[in-house]
């Protein structure tokens, strides 16, 4: 029974949710450089729950102070493939995620000639999406993926252009009465999250629209979740 705390509901309507859960053992996971789960139908589970099957994004900003050009890079996620455009080149690769850890294989693509920025653009991006380590929505719904390339750490931002199978699901979560430390793309305060009573806290790297927290109280929310 919860009794150190007392029990604030909160329903105000629809709150949207749009980032995924991430536990802290899979983020230390991924920072460590380590694979996800080998068990095949642990990976049939994961791909199951994967909210990106069916979205279409271009890139519209990263970290490498790289001015885009109008080709711009292009992602979209099947079950267990990738594919866009590079800036000139079309490409594919597989790719696995686990909650909010991503992992995209070797890289393939064709290889027409355009012009030297354009080339270089392309390099550079996919690059970055080989080293891809975690990814999220953000508040403004913009999927980020965050990369470690030669030891640098950097942001993939796109926004979405094709979601064929988006859907909103409404569900009740609970959030802990304290805050926790924790790494996202940089030293921050994290949520504690759950969807049952009995289940372990889960790190939560965003924030819910419409929702102002404040610690001391355990909260029941009915919020609506925007996935696949």
């Amino acid at each position: 029974m919860i009794n150190k705390y007392g029990l604030k509901t909160i329903i105000k309507g629809v709150i949207l949710l749009s980032i995924s859960l991430v536990s802290l053992e899979s983020f230390n996971s991924v920072i460590a450089n380590e694979n996800p789960s080998n068990s095949t139908e642990n990976q049939d589970e994961n791909q199951k729950k994967n909210p990106l099957v069916g979205t279409e994004w271009q890139l519209i900003n990263w970290t490498e102070n790289q001015v885009l050009s109008k080709e711009n890079s292009t992602i979209a996620f099947q079950k267990d493939a990738l594919s866009g455009s590079g800036s000139c080149n079309r490409y594919t690769a597989g790719y696995a995620v686990q909650e909010n850890s991503m992992k995209v294989g070797l890289i393939a693509a064709t290889r027409k000639a355009c012009p030297e920025e354009i080339m270089n653009q392309e390099m550079l991006f996919l690059s970055a999406l080989e080293g891809a380590k975690v990814y999220s929505i953000n508040a403004k719904g913009e999927l980020e993926i965050a990369y470690i390339k030669q030891k640098e750490i950097g942001i993939l931002t796109f926004k979405l252009t094709n979601n064929e199978n988006s859907k909103t699901v409404e569900k009740t979560v609970y959030l802990s009465p304290e805050t926790i430390d924790c790494i996202g793309v940089a030293p921050q305060q994290c949520l504690q999250i759950k969807e049952n009573l009995e289940d372990d806290w889960t790190l939560f790297y965003g924030s819910i629209e419409g929702f102002d927290y404040e610690p001391g109280y355990f909260y029941e929310l009915r919020i609506a979740q925007k996935k696949n």
